[in-house]
């Protein structure tokens, strides 16, 4: 049946004595009585409030059931008809845990995947989530067709996804229509904006990175996309949207001896958040040492291969699907790396 044939939704509760309860609503909580019947002896009451809509009957085989309220109050309440009243703090922003840092290294021969967000794949890269601060995917569909998505949006500090295979149709609030998303491609999606994806080819993989790792995901059932508006430079919680394309995106000289890159300029977007590229290799068995006190610090391997060393660790080989982890402010060195070798390198 379509929802257009639906007038009302409300939830049923039970009155138990009903003026009591009306009034436990209405004065303790602030819902507004919208009806009571009948006047001279009253066995049904509405309420509305905080977009619910609750009807009261004198019947006491109904639970009372449990409601959530969003507010400062941290004790539990119970209503004179034995419904519980929560407290809970509002979702409508992020929290960003203190976090750690250690190396994390994910294979992909031996990854585990599982079923995630509208029937997608996902393989977690960073096991220990950097202390629930940073989370990394590996995210897969393995059928081309129309995907199971809605217009949504994330409560974020940070979002981006690499197509690593394959290619989508996405479309972003405010971006214009929808564009093919190739691999090779990046999209920063700053904090809040609207996006849905629509179709994809076989063997679509993408590389998720978003801080921090639990974040809200909300619908946006009002919003039909693509949006009427088209504004590039729109300021979305002080990042900008970013399409990397990479097939118009040059080569350009790295801060790695024989390496050369693809920055996608998320370091002016973000206002220095994040710095994300691609490395390339020129030359075969690389020898340098580096180090960056950076907040996190990540390379997920995109083609061919190489060996890196971090600190006084032992040495970890990296192959396609493979990535690691490098603490802050520990000396790291790629000792060996195929030519052409390609992986994908996110600075904070």
């Amino acid at each position: 049946m379509a929802s257009k044939e639906y007038q009302n939704a409300e939830i049923i509760l039970p009155a138990g004595n009903l003026n009591e309860t009306v009034s436990f609503f209405s004065d303790e909580l602030g819902f507004q009585l919208e009806s009571i019947y009948p006047a001279d002896d009253p066995v049904e009451a509405i309420i509305v409030g905080f977009g619910l809509r609750i009807r009261f009957i004198n019947n006491d085989t109904i639970h009372p059931g449990t409601i959530s309220i969003t507010g400062d109050k941290s004790q539990t309440l119970t209503a004179p008809n034995g419904t519980v009243i929560q407290f809970q703090e509002s979702n409508d922003s992020y929290s960003l845990p203190e976090g750690n840092q250690s190396i994390q290294v994910s294979k992909l021969k031996d990854g585990k995947w599982k079923i995630g967000r509208a029937g997608m794949e996902y393989r977690d890269l960073i096991s220990d989530r950097y202390g629930g601060r940073f989370i990394a995917s590996h995210i897969r569909i393995p059928k081309a067709g129309l995907v199971s998505d809605y217009v949504h949006f994330h409560k974020i500090r940070f979002q981006m996804i690499y197509c690593f295979k394959g290619w989508a149709k996405l479309v972003y609030e405010d971006q214009g229509g929808p564009f093919l998303f190739q691999a090779g491609d990046c999209v920063l999606q700053p904090p809040e904006i609207r996006h849905q994806v629509l179709e994809n080819s076989d063997g679509f993989e993408v590389v998720e990175i978003s801080s921090p790792a639990s974040h809200m995901t909300f619908t946006d059932p009002e919003l039909d996309l693509p949006s009427g508006e088209i504004n590039p430079n729109r300021d979305y919680n002080g990042q900008n949207f970013v399409h990397h394309i990479s097939k118009k995106s040059e080569w350009r000289q790295c801060q790695y001896a024989g390496f050369v890159k693809q920055d996608f300029g998320f370091h002016l977007a973000t206002n220095g958040l994040a710095q994300v590229q691609v490395i390339k290799s020129q030359v075969s068995n690389n020898g340098f040492v580096k180090r960056r006190d950076a907040e996190f610090h990540f390379i997920f391997m995109l083609q061919g291969e190489l060996s890196i060393k971090i600190g006084d660790h032992e040495k970890h080989h990296l192959n396609e699907g493979d990535s690691i982890t490098i603490p802050g402010g520990m000396e790291y060195s790629i000792i060996e790396c195929l030519i052409e070798s390609q992986f994908l390198e996110i600075l904070f």
